[in-house]
C-alpha cells in the first residue's frame, strides 16, 4: 500500500492487514505448538 510507515501505520486498512498477518502467523505458531506436544508425549 502507500503507506510511508507501514509498522505504525494506523490507517484501517493498513491495521486490518497486518491484524490479519498476525493471526495467520498465530495460527501457524499455534499448530507447531501442537505437533511438538504430540512429538514430545
Amino acid at each position: 500500500m502507500g503507506c510511508p510507515s507501514s509498522k505504525l501505520c494506523l490507517y484501517s486498512p493498513c491495521a486490518a492487514t497486518r491484524r490479519e498477518e498476525a493471526l495467520k502467523q498465530h495460527k501457524t505458531l499455534s499448530q507447531e505448538l501442537v505437533n511438538l506436544r504430540g512429538e514430545l508425549a
